[in-house]
Order: C-alpha cells, then sequence, then structure tokens
C-alpha cells in the first residue's frame, strides 16, 4: 500500500520545507569525499588570503589551515566509525590552535618595540570598532521587548534547561568527589610552593604584585570618588540618596524575617536533637574548639598575641610621632570633640523619651516581661566565684596585692593629684553642692541605718564599727 508524506507542502510551510531540503542535501553533500577534498584546498587558501602580509595573522593561519585540511581529508583507517574522527579531529583542531598562539608570541616578541605598538593598536582598533557595544545593546533592547511581552520569558526558558541539569546530575557523585578532593587541593597547594620555593626570585616576584593590584584598586577609587567630589553637593547627595530610595525596604524586612526565622529553628533544633540540658549546637562547637586547641601550639598563639600588641604599640607610637608634627590634628581632635558627641546624646536623648512616652501598661508589661527572667542566682554565683578567686589568691600571694598598690603609689605625684583635686573642686564644688545636698541626706541616712544594732551574724562587726566612728568624732569632740 503506498503511504503519503503528511508534512505536505503548502503555501504556509514552502519556506520552511525548502530550508529542510536544501540542509539535509548540504548535510548529504557535505559527507561525499569529493567536497572535502575541495575544501580542504578551498579553506586554507582563504585562510592565507586573510593573512596576508601580515606576521602575526600567517603565524596564526598557518597551523589553522593545516588543522583544516588534515581535519577534511578522509583516509582509510576511519571506515565507518565516527566518534573516534571526532576525537581526533578535535584534538587535532586544539593542538593547532595552541601552536598558532605559541607562534603568534615568537612572532610578536620578534618584532621591534615600534612594530609591537603598532600590533597591539591594532589589535584592540578591532576589537573596539563598537560592534561588541552595538550587539549588547540589540540584545537588552530585545530583551527589553521580550518582557514587555512575557516578564518570565527567560525563566520559562532557562528553567527546564536547570531542571534537565539538575535531574540528570547525580549530586551523590558531586559529594563524592567534594569529600575526596582534599588530597588534591593539598598535593597541588604543595606542588606549587615547592616550586615556587625553588626559585626564591620568582615567589618574591609573584608576592610584589600584590601590592600593585591594591594600588591600582585604590587609584581606581580615589578617581571615582574624586569624580563624585568635583560635582556639585545636591547632585552627588541626589546620586546617592537615589540609590537608597531605590531599595525594596518590604523585601528586605521580609528577608530579615526569614534569617530571623531561621536562627530561631537552629536555636530550637539544635536543642530538640541535642541531649538534655546539653544542645546539639553546644557540643558540635565544643568538639570544634576541643580539635582547634588539641593541635594549637598555645605557646606559640600567646608569644604572636604579644608581638601583636608591641607591634600595636609601635604603629601607635610611630603614628603619635608623625601626628607630633602636625598638630592641628591633635587640637581638631579636641576642637570638635562637642560636635562628635553631641549627636550620640541626641540622640540617646530621642530614645528615652520613646520609651518615657509609652504608656503605663506597654512599660509595665515590658519591663515585668524583661526583668523578671532575669538569672539572679547566676549573677549572685558569679559575685561568690569572685570572692573565693580572691580568697585563694590572698592565701597563695598575699603580698602580691601589696606590692602592686605600693608601685602604682609610688608611680603617683601625690602633691600633684592633690592640688589638682583641690582645684577642681574649689571651682566645681558650689555648683555641684545643690547635688550632694539633695542625694547625701539619703545615703547617709541609709549608712545610719545600716549601722544601728540588729541581731544577726554581723553584729559583733558592727559593734566595733560603730565604737570605732564613735572613737573618732568624740576625739574630734576633745580636739576642738
Amino acid at each position: 500500500m503506498k503511504s503519503f508524506d503528511t508534512h505536505a507542502v503548502t503555501p504556509d510551510n514552502a519556506p520552511e520545507k525548502s530550508r529542510q531540503t536544501i540542509s539535509s542535501a548540504l548535510q548529504a553533500l557535505m559527507k561525499t569525499q569529493a567536497m572535502r577534498e575541495t575544501l580542504s584546498i578551498l579553506i586554507p587558501e582563504v585562510v592565507q588570503l586573510w593573512a596576508g602580509d601580515n606576521r602575526l595573522k600567517n603565524k596564526i593561519a598557518g597551523p589553522i589551515g593545516k588543522s583544516i585540511q588534515k581535519g577534511l581529508r578522509t583516509d582509510n583507517t576511519r571506515k565507518n566509525s565516527h566518534a573516534p574522527h571526532v576525537r581526533r579531529v578535535m584534538q587535532d583542531i586544539i593542538t593547532s590552535l595552541m601552536s598558532a598562539l605559541e607562534s603568534a608570541a615568537q612572532a610578536f616578541e620578534a618584532l621591534s618595540p615600534e612594530e609591537k605598538e603598532k600590533q597591539v593598536k591594532a589589535l584592540f582598533a578591532q576589537c573596539g570598532t563598537g560592534q561588541a557595544g552595538r550587539i549588547l545593546t540589540r540584545v537588552m533592547r530585545a530583551l527589553h521587548d521580550l518582557h514587555g511581552q512575557n516578564p518570565t520569558a527567560l525563566a520559562d526558558a532557562m528553567t527546564p534547561v536547570v531542571q534537565k541539569w539538575i535531574e540528570k546530575t547525580d549530586f551523590g557523585a558531586l559529594r563524592d568527589v567534594a569529600d575526596t578532593i582534599e588530597p588534591e587541593i593539598r598535593a597541588l597547594a604543595i606542588g606549587i610552593n615547592d616550586t615556587l620555593w625553588r626559585y626564591p626570585s620568582k615567589l618574591v616576584l609573584s608576592l610584589s604584585f600584590l601590592p600593585d593590584l591594591v594600588n591600582l584598586a585604590v587609584i581606581g577609587l580615589g578617581e571615582t570618588v574624586g569624580r563624585f567630589n568635583r560635582a556639585a553637593p545636591d547632585l552627588v547627595a541626589d546620586i546617592l540618596l537615589s540609590m537608597v530610595r531605590s531599595l525594596d525596604g518590604k523585601t528586605l524586612g521580609m528577608a530579615l524575617n526569614e534569617l530571623t526565622e531561621l536562627v530561631r529553628k537552629v536555636h530550637t533544633g539544635s536543642a530538640l536533637i541535642g541531649e538534655a540540658g546539653a544542645p546539639r549546637l553546644q557540643e558540635d562547637l565544643r568538639q570544634m574548639v576541643a580539635a582547634i586547641l588539641e593541635h594549637l601550639d598555645s605557646r606559640a598563639y600567646w608569644r604572636a598575641r604579644v608581638a601583636f600588641a608591641e607591634d600595636k604599640e609601635v604603629f601607635r607610637r610611630s603614628l603619635v610621632e608623625v601626628l607630633a608634627d602636625h598638630p592641628e590634628f591633635f587640637t581638631g581632635r579636641i576642637k570638635t570633640y562637642a560636635a562628635r558627641q553631641n549627636p550620640d546624646w541626641r540622640a540617646r536623648r530621642h530614645g528615652l523619651e520613646a520609651l518615657e512616652a509609652m504608656p503605663d501598661d506597654d512599660m509595665a508589661a515590658a519591663l515585668e516581661e524583661g526583668l523578671s527572667d532575669l538569672d539572679l542566682q547566676e549573677l549572685g554565683e558569679v559575685v561568690n566565684l569572685s570572692g573565693v578567686l580572691a580568697n585563694r589568691l590572698m592565701a597563695l600571694k598575699p603580698e602580691l596585692l601589696g606590692r602592686l598598690a605600693g608601685q602604682v603609689v609610688a608611680s603617683l605625684d601625690l602633691a600633684e593629684i592633690e592640688t589638682a583635686l583641690h582645684d577642681i573642686l574649689h571651682v566645681a564644688g558650689p555648683p555641684l553642692r545643690p547635688v550632694g545636698r539633695a542625694i547625701l541626706p539619703e545615703i547617709l541616712s541609709e549608712i545610719c541605718r545600716t549601722l544601728e544594732p540588729a541581731e544577726d551574724e554581723y553584729e559583733p562587726r558592727m559593734a566595733e564599727v560603730r565604737q570605732q566612728l564613735r572613737s573618732l568624732l568624740m576625739g574630734e569632740a576633745v580636739m576642738s
């Protein structure tokens, strides 16, 4: 029975059918040995015409032409196996490209400085014709039009591809590679360092590029900021503040909500998967710190900390010595102290005003919830342990605190301190006296109530203190 082609040629699909026919014919023609032999002769000639008399182009064109010619010509060893042929052609192309690049580099190196400059200018002139910019502009315009028709057109096209990639990728194999790649990285690092340290001059030169890169970054940053500084203040403020206004506060708030919820869930989950009273996070951190300290040289660590502190002292001393030659920096710090401190005080005042303006019920509920959960027992234990450590120190080294106190007093100029305190209180005392008269009565009254007799374990000592105070006051009364 005769079969009929369901894709009949109609006026609507005639161009498409024609293109398919031509494409099929060209593919069949390219498979013929005669056409391949013809192209193997023709294409190298075209490449040679492109190179012309340019020495660099000739260096590149030679290997590429030979690679194309070799890839197009068939031999009896290929037979019907297409895949090995493709592999050989790709290997030949890559080899030829590398040879072409090496030949071009050699030719460029042999040129005179004038010729090198001409070649560089010609190369960048060809790259800087603006064609790439025009192509990018057209692509962006096309994407803009596409988004006007379908805002998610790219996502619709890319999502199936990404889904297929995820579906077909064996992430277990990736995980296995990640688990076993550490020896590779370590071996590579060791090999690179072994090579560099065999040539110390090259190592030094390679490291010398780092300051240059930093300098280039600083130059670029300085030039960019300098352009802003040379613009009008309103223009600069409008540009920068427009960037701030462009930020989506709603999106940022939602992202912050998700982050805070993540932290809460990690905290809760750590308590759930851990032992009673010991969250899993605590145990993991303990194991990590234990592993670090097990391999950490404590002596070297603390020597480094001491060296860092001494180096910081050297830096500060050097900075002060340089600033001493420019006293305007010191005086400027003093002059601007009020201007730098006042905004902080004003911000604190605004915060306290906002708290003061809160309704009484809200304030009371907040204080009760915030303060009632304070673990004052832990605070008491901190005070107790501090007392235990102080007593232990006094038992082990009773002379230590006395020696330290003596060294401090010996270094003080008591006459200058006395004069300074006298002058300060003489000037500031009268204005501050109302404050003292307002608060001292309550303080002294509470001290007197504390000194009153009471039936507790502290009464014997308090009786001695009262007697000492009585003797002091009576002695002064007798002397007066």
